[in-house]
């Protein structure tokens, strides 16, 4: 039996994506020494190929991938989209709307100067930017426009692909080049940067292992070798200010007490002790006096993701919470927006935070009751849930304002992200609420984002020839313009009005653009996770800033 490749592909959307997705992703597997291409590039390149060759979707099956992506960026937006407004959030708001505006700004220019119609304008904008929310908001804004037959949407769309497919390689190599050779030009030493946010704020500048394991330890008082522990109070030890260690039980002539911080300990108690293996090794405690007592060495010691709800804890520093006095829990780790921060006793909390504790399990559970709540540890997803908020989106996308002849509406891209910011922000409140682990989100917004480029490199692929042909060297021109030139206006801002640490400065500029490659060269220049924390603070709200550009460049 013969099999005709060409004419299968042609008859079958599925079989269309999935080989380009297939083919795309081994793609984005090679690597030019240290680094790799990337799952994005590659699916967009193999797609440019055989849209070359005269393949295409369906205009249901591009739609598609793209509705999924935005309403999962909203998703993991939510959590943190309305918190951060209570705390010094402001500066990062600003800063991802200078590079936003000066973006649309620098676009409309460089279209006026080389002569791009608002497609390729749109294009380009979102290509330079490697921002896929501009790309969507484009598109839909060419959707949503009213007197435009099929033809001349189809031809708008196209010219957005093309310009993307042109630029954006430009934009992704240029400002991981700017994040690697800017510090060099501006005179700082990255890591010297981050060793002085480390130092002010009290936290290791060095990356921490991903999984760290408190032990629990036995010892047993002695005159001679706990002589520092004799007839002081347990407040006056503070055995976790001085070695990272908590009390956990003690024992005192065969009976167990409360380690409360007025009592003082004598000769024969056995203490048992947590903390992480390092702590216990610059412990002030005799480790030869090491014990085995069932009484103190058996009980249950959990680690969980507990996430941040409590509205009265927003804003609050992490150090405030006291978390090993008041409730002989250990923390290990904070992360948002799925990016790890820095342990800095000093960060304030947002809602929807992720704090990886360690502790008793009773201790846990209610430092969890406090905080917030545990996450739920499930692999079952509410999709029920999930789809009536999807719906909600594509319904409220049809709401309209009319202005004249004009009716304006949000569009299916404005909609869906909003249905998603709300859904993710009563998540954060309610965990439990509309539940889906996190790899299931990521699942379907990788799956989304990798059909809709799947369409873009399909529908650029038949015009890029030509493109480039006859303005190539211009809009790859204008796209490093518009790569640069909003980095330069959004470092001076930060630099000379907000007066930011030059790393956490960087680290807020790779969010604003939402590049988690530049952001990974920031973290190995700066041997650090610093950038992270101004990496979260813009990405949450560049994310709705650059949908609402891509298609603000359209209809302006």
């Amino acid at each position: 039996m013969d099999i005709d490749l060409a004419k299968l592909l042609e008859a079958s959307d599925v079989m269309l994506v999935f080989t380009v997705l297939a083919l795309g992703l081994l793609v984005g597997k090679l690597r030019f020494g240290s680094l790799e291409l990337g799952s994005t590039p590659g699916v967009l390149l193999a797609a440019i190929v055989l849209g070359s060759w005269g393949f295409d979707l369906d205009a249901q099956t591009e739609s598609l991938g793209f509705m999924l992506f935005i309403f999962c960026v909203g998703i993991d937006a939510g959590p943190n989209f309305f918190s951060s407004f209570a705390q010094d959030g402001v500066r990062f708001i600003s800063i991802a709307a200078i590079i936003v505006l000066a973006a649309v700004t620098v676009s409309k220019l460089a279209a006026y100067w080389l002569g791009l119609d608002s497609g390729l304008a749109a294009g380009l904008l979102a290509g330079a930017l490697t921002s896929t929310p501009t790309l969507v908001g484009a598109q839909d804004a060419v959707a949503q426009m009213p007197g435009l037959s099929a033809g001349m949407r189809e031809q708008m769309v196209g010219q957005i692909s093309v310009g993307y497919a042109m630029t954006y390689v430009v934009g992704l190599i240029g400002l991981l080049a700017v994040m690697r050779y800017l510090p060099r030009v501006a005179h700082f030493d990255p890591r010297e940067e981050a060793s002085k946010i480390a130092r002010a704020r009290g936290l290791d500048s060095n990356r921490r292992r991903n999984v760290r394991t408190p032990i629990l330890r036995a010892y047993e008082i002695r005159n001679s070798a706990q002589a520092p522990w004799l007839g002081k109070t347990l407040r006056e030890i503070g055995s976790f200010r001085r070695a990272g260690l908590i009390v956990e039980r003690i024992k005192r002539g065969g009976e167990l007490i409360e380690p409360e911080p007025d009592l003082v300990l004598q000769v024969g108690d056995k203490v048992a002790l947590v903390g992480f293996p390092h702590s216990h090794a610059r412990g002030e405690v005799d480790r030869e006096a090491e014990v085995y007592d069932p009484d103190l060495l058996e009980f249950r010691l959990d680690t969980a993701q507990v996430v941040v709800g409590n509205p009265k804890l927003v804003g609050i520093a992490l150090a405030d919470l006291e978390l090993e006095a008041n409730y002989g829990c250990l923390i290990d780790g904070v992360a948002r927006a799925q990016v790890e921060l820095p342990l800095d006793r000093s960060l304030k909390l947002n809602r929807g935070d992720v704090l990886s504790v360690s502790g008793e399990r009773t201790r846990l559970e209610r430092f969890a009751g406090e905080v917030g709540c545990i996450e739920h540890e499930s692999d079952v997803s509410d999709l029920m849930t999930f789809s009536f908020f999807f719906v909600g989106g594509l319904l409220l996308a049809q709401l309209g304002v009319i202005i004249g002849d004009l009716r304006i509406t949000l569009g299916n891209a404005g909609g869906l992200l909003l249905a998603g910011i709300f859904m993710g922000f009563l998540r954060a409140r309610n965990p439990m609420f509309g539940y889906m682990p996190q790899g299931a989100i990521n699942m379907l917004k990788d799956l989304g984002l990798n059909i809709f480029m799947v369409s873009v490199g399909l529908s650029a692929g038949a015009d890029i020839v030509d493109a480039l042909r006859e303005s190539g060297a211009a809009i790859l021109l204008g796209g490093f313009c518009v790569m640069l030139l909003p980095l330069a206006v959004g470092y001076l801002y930060g630099t000379l009005v907000l007066r930011m640490n030059p790393v956490l400065l960087l680290g807020a500029l790779t969010g604003a653009m939402t590049s988690t490659p530049a952001l990974k060269v920031l973290n190995d220049m700066s041997g650090s996770a610093v950038p992270a924390l101004g990496y979260a603070g813009t990405y949450t709200f560049a994310n709705v800033f650059l949908t609402i550009g891509g298609a603000s460049i359209i209809m302006l």
